[in-house]
């Protein structure tokens, strides 16, 4: 886009693509106007916890608001609203050990009830697994041993090393 001073009147007149001109100033067709909102905590408060009160879902509030259900759901609980249980739809704090978490369990544990428990097969194979990380031996060599064993992964397939490496950070953790 190009600009040029008319030196007739000194107004400033925009040369766009495909010769149309518009002159700064002259009557331009209404437009939508689109609310553009800081996505600060109070603004999200402000517009999420009173639909939240009405009852609506987490998900429902998004498609309303255009916020990400993740962001009002941290918001929310940082500035202390109690959110209802996804299961029976009570006001109360959810407790995180009575609730399954997403993702995958952890290796050596099931699930029972909602609670985490530890899980006798797998222990056998994660005791293994730490046994020989101790040892020194490598998680290639680790996988090679449990498949020339056996041993069984949860899933049925093989032992990889990535697996192996992984059981053994969470180990680390605990």
């Amino acid at each position: 886009m190009s600009y040029q001073p008319d030196r007739g009147c000194g107004r400033v007149r925009f040369l766009e693509f495909g010769g149309r001109t518009q002159w700064i100033g002259e009557h331009l067709p209404p437009h939508d106007f689109i609310e553009l909102s800081p996505r600060t905590p109070t603004r999200i408060i402000e517009k999420c916890a009173p639909l939240y009160e009405e009852g609506l879902s987490l998900r429902d509030i998004e498609e309303r608001t255009g916020i990400p259900k993740t962001t009002i759901r941290e918001t929310l609980t940082k500035n202390g609203f109690p959110l209802r249980n996804p299961a029976n739809g009570n006001a109360k704090k959810i407790d995180n050990n009575q609730t399954k978490r997403g993702g995958s369990t952890p290796f050596g544990y099931a699930y029972l009830d909602g609670k985490l428990l530890i899980d006798p097969k797998e222990q056998i194979a994660l005791r293994k697994i730490v046994k020989l990380h101790h040892a020194g031996k490598s998680n290639q060599a680790i996988a090679d041993e449990l498949n020339n064993k056996n041993i069984p992964t949860r899933s049925g397939k093989p032992w990889i090393r990535s697996v192996v490496r992984s059981i053994i950070l969470k180990a680390k953790e605990k």
